[in-house]
């Protein structure tokens, strides 16, 4: 990032110095408030339990590529706070909720006691967050790319894949806060050569998953109104793979949901984001089955083969 703030503040000295253009290149106003930065690749390391990132990034289409050096199956979630809020207010009031809600169906409370339990807890101002995104879930070994459009702000990123004795990664120390810049990566989003829409009621998939390296990008079309959003995940797929049993440990609020290390293999995907948002993830795929498979809504699968 101390790269990148240099060569910005070179290029407004040189404009200011010269008043000029350069060679095929957008004029900068001075009356401009941001400025622009011609990439913003982030790398994220993690491990069993931690993240290690960038505390401050710049908008626009960013890159995230993270690495899973841990043991355990691994993801990411972007949640943009509402202003003034910061990671302290997420711990104490989101993260609180879900885990009294956690504690209750862990007392095998009925679930939609439970489900009202984070209904109380839940703070008012929690309706207010976004879920931006982030990388989907990858197995120890794998490495996730997703290509995001991200506003300024401050967000958490955070891990809730869960241990053998039920603790959320987040607990663990998986939390992390995110500031992204009124400074603005001036890219483009990758060409996608696999097409997916998701609604509340479908998964459409257009393209076809080719040997090696595979874009997919995937547009929001509708979310719920309530709980987590539509997402996407791709698990490897052999004789030994039951869909129904991967699709119920998809969802965390069943006790052994989310519990890594989970039933399958898996190569990457996308976090839910806002209606009418598109994500871009890459994976370099072998000859074999998979099948793109949702953390929510719970049930929901499709089964695709590489040759």
């Amino acid at each position: 990032m101390k790269a990148l703030k240099f060569m910005t503040v070179l290029v407004m000295i040189v404009f200011v110095a010269h008043s000029c253009k350069s060679d095929k290149k957008e004029q900068l106003k001075v009356e401009d408030t941001v400025s622009t930065v011609s990439y913003n690749f982030i790398e994220v390391i993690a491990k069993d339990f931690t993240f290690t990132v960038d505390d401050t990034i710049s908008s626009g289409w960013s890159t995230f590529r993270m690495k899973n050096t841990g043991m355990m199956d691994h993801f990411f979630l972007l949640t943009k706070l509402p202003d003034s809020l910061t990671i302290d207010d997420y711990l104490r009031d989101v993260a609180g909720a879900f885990g009294v809600t956690w504690e209750a169906i862990k007392a095998n409370k009925p679930k939609d006691e439970a489900f009202g339990l984070l209904g109380q807890h839940l703070p008012e101002w929690y309706a207010s967050a976004k879920a931006m995104g982030g990388a989907g879930l990858i197995s120890g070994g794998e490495t996730a790319i997703n290509t995001l459009k991200l506003e300024p702000g401050y967000y958490v990123m955070e891990c809730y894949v869960k241990t053998e004795n039920g603790q959320f990664h987040t607990e663990l120390g998986m939390i992390n806060p995110l500031i992204v810049s009124e400074e603005v990566a001036n890219n483009e989003p990758p060409e996608s050569n696999v097409q997916i829409t998701l609604s509340n009621d479908s998964l459409q998939v257009d393209g076809y998953a080719k040997l090696g390296l595979n874009v997919f990008s995937v547009y929001f079309k509708d979310q719920s109104a309530f709980g987590l959003g539509n997402d996407i995940h791709i698990v490897k797929v052999n004789d030994s793979t039951n869909l129904e049993e991967v699709s119920q440990w998809m969802d965390w609020s069943n006790l052994k949901g989310l519990v890594s290390p989970g039933p399958g293999i898996f190569v990457g995907g996308t976090q839910e984001m806002p209606t009418g948002y598109t994500s871009y993830f890459k994976c370099n795929l072998e000859p074999g089955k998979y099948a793109f498979i949702a953390e929510t809504p719970v049930g929901r699968f499709k089964t695709f083969t590489v040759r």
